[in-house]
């Protein structure tokens, strides 16, 4: 039926013209001129409320929600137009808002009053034929209650208008309507499930869950109730027994409104993509077609077939979904993703990050967010944000949902929330979001360095899905930084520099001269690691090679951070053709976070021999490639560096991950 919403099209470019009224009015106009129809609705909706018999208002506010395309304030707007001024103009367009809205018997109503009031309106002709559509529907929910239209259009009319009131976010009013029908007929059990689902908006998980459990405690296949209390389980924490109410759901013959996008609503939260699929191809495409909500049916049964390989299918689907609901912005955007190339693709998303959540936790998280870009107050925001997950695991519980399938916003806000908080909470779904399909190449790429630098995955050999395609890699998870290793005083600062210098002459002379320099800075700083291993070091030109081993071996021992005795022994272990051994001296530094340059150029220099050892050219060559992106980002020149280019031939290309 959607595909012949009738619809009013309404062109507004210049504001909304000389108006005389008060400032916020005038406020209004402003952002109407420039276009800034969601900051106009925030103006005019407050406005309705306290004004609500000026008619102006109500007209300044049908224009904006319209334009902003928010289609349930466009109807409350033409509510109020209509209730301040009853014509038969007004009435076709409540009536478009109603049909558009997905209420097919006040909107029948409408068409009918409006059609008694102008029968001569140019929308007439599309208003009868809407109507002759719409009446069989009356027809056919009359009839599931029970009812005549003569005794029971007035109930009927009652409990759509409380599932408006619901929609519109007027739960007191939503209430108050289903409980007076319940009254006059306290055998619907569509009431009920309208009453569960508040409960659940007004946030009593414990209710909405009770209130749906005696629904099908009467009705046991009842499929709203069934794909409700999946929804109500799943997003509580209590997931445990929504998968057997899922096979239920998808084993139920009840009739329902609607009941096919029911079904695969209730579905979606079990993230059943297999069972989504079988619910879509029974279906019958004739009935989908009048079905009020068959655009969603077609979205979510879209992401589905993308999730399971049938990505033709659900392009098929998703241009379905728009033709019939041209304004589904999930179907649109997730048209849109699909459409880049692989590396950017966020993975096909069924619901916005928001409805993973219950709807109080989702809102205050909101309002953190909102708060968080208005404030430069970055450490009491962390804070915040980190007191909100320790309060509120069913939060927590559904971290792993959005970012598996809630949105690229979602996945985003819990990626760089846990780059900022960096708790076991959030970093435990971060690594398995790293190594999961679900996002871009880049954001899981950051959160497998996340989860390396976490010790949570390895850094040195992990295998990530990159451009498509299965890859192993090693991840770039440290720091580098120029400051110095080791501090001296002025005067061994001095004699090591001098040694130094006479060590790079590689002459026994000189060796010498600097063994006898660098036993004088020992004696001022006896413990000092970078002094020993350069005494090892001036004993290697005089012959003494033994000693040098000795004291490097020490050194190891006694200085196990201390890298570059251990970078050394090992290359020695490999030309005696001990790989094993030289592997365990250097294994224990690709858990360290932070590296200076030097000592991540002697690291590298033993470690790629090591693997070139092990015959693992490919691994070898993605480190050399981060040795170099390191170097150029650090705008450094090493000769060593320089060699391992030349040796291992053209460096490889690599997906762009650092950009």
């Amino acid at each position: 039926m959607a595909k012949h919403l009738m619809k009013t099209k309404r062109l507004v470019t210049k504001g909304f013209g000389a108006v005389n009224l008060d400032e916020e009015l005038r406020r209004a106009n402003s952002c109407a001129v420039e276009k800034k129809w969601d900051a106009a609705c925030r103006i005019l909706e407050p406005l309705s409320q306290q004004y609500p018999k000026e008619k102006k208002v109500w007209q300044y506010l049908l224009d904006s929600s319209f334009s902003s395309g928010n289609m349930r304030l466009y109807q409350k707007a033409c509510e109020g137009l209509f209730k301040v001024e009853p014509t038969g103009e007004n009435a076709y367009e409540l009536g478009g808002a109603y049909l558009n809205n997905m209420h097919p018997l006040m909107a029948l109503q409408t068409f009918r009053q409006a059609l008694e009031l102008e029968p001569d309106h140019k929308l007439a002709p599309q208003a009868k034929d809407t109507v002759r559509r719409l009446e069989p529907i009356l027809q056919n929910t009359l009839t599931q209650m029970g009812l005549t239209e003569a005794d029971g259009l007035e109930i009927a009319l009652l409990h759509e208008q409380g599932q408006a009131y619901m929609e519109q976010g007027d739960y007191a009013a939503s209430r108050e309507a289903e409980e007076k029908v319940l009254q006059q007929y306290p055998h619907l059990v569509s009431a009920r499930n309208n009453l569960s689902l508040l409960s659940w908006m007004e946030g009593d998980p414990d209710a909405a869950i009770s209130t749906a459990q005696a629904v099908l405690k009467r009705e046991p296949d009842n499929i709203h109730a069934l794909s409700n209390l999946i929804r109500f389980l799943v997003i509580s924490g209590d997931s445990a027994p929504a998968p057997a109410y899922g096979e239920q759901l998808k084993a139920s013959q009840a009739e329902a409104w609607d009941g096919w996008t029911k079904k695969v609503e209730g579905l979606t939260y079990l993230a059943d993509d297999l069972g989504i699929v079988e619910v879509w191809q029974q279906a019958p495409a004739a009935e989908m077609e009048d079905s009020p909500l068959s655009a969603l049916f077609y979205h979510l049964s879209a992401v589905a077939l993308a999730r399971t390989g049938d990505v033709k299918s659900a392009i098929a689907q998703w241009k379905i979904a728009l033709d019939l609901n041209p304004s589904l912005a999930l179907a649109r955007e997730n048209l849109s993703d699909l459409r880049k190339p692989r590396a950017r693709q966020h993975g096909a998303w069924p619901l916005s990050w928001e409805q993973w959540l219950m709807p109080k936790s989702s809102a205050q998280l909101q309002q953190i967010i909102q708060t968080s870009l208005n404030s430069t107050q970055s450490d009491k925001l962390l804070s915040r944000f980190k007191n909100f997950l320790s309060t509120h695991a069913d939060v927590v519980a559904m971290l792993p949902r959005i970012l598996e399938r809630g949105s690229p916003e979602g996945q985003e806000l819990v990626l760089s929330t846990a780059e900022q908080l960096k708790t076991p909470q959030l970093l435990n779904p971060i690594k398995d979001f790293a190594t999961s399909q679900n996002g871009t190449d880049q954001m899981r790429y950051r959160a497998a360095n996340l989860a390396a630098s976490a010790k949570l995955i390895p850094k040195d050999r992990v295998t990530l899905w990159m451009a498509g395609e299965w890859r192993e890699l090693m991840l770039m998870a440290y720091e580098f930084h120029g400051e110095p290793i080791l501090k001296h005083s002025q005067r061994v600062d001095a004699l090591l520099k001098e040694a130094l210098f006479l060590l790079r002459q590689d002459g026994e002379k000189q060796a010498k001269e600097a063994e006898a320099l660098l036993k004088k800075a020992l004696v001022l700083e006896p413990e000092s690691p970078d002094l020993i291993h350069n005494l090892a070091m001036a004993f290697r030109p005089q012959g003494r090679e033994d000693e040098s081993i000795a004291l490097l071996r020490d050194l190891v021992t006694r200085y196990p951070d201390y890298l570059f005795a251990p970078a050394f022994l090992a290359k020695l272990h490999l030309e005696n053709g001990d790989l094993e051994a030289a592997e365990a001296l250097l294994k224990p530094f690709l858990d360290r976070e932070r590296f200076h340059f030097l000592e991540f150029s002697a690291f590298m220099d033993a470690y790629i021999e090591v693997l070139l050892a092990k015959q693992d050219k490919k691994v070898a060559r993605s480190w050399l490639k981060m040795w170099e992106d390191v170097y150029s980002q650090l705008q450094l020149n090493d000769p060593t560096l320089d060699y391992w280019k030349k040796r291992l031939g053209p460096k490889l290309k690599f997906p762009q991950l650092f950009g």
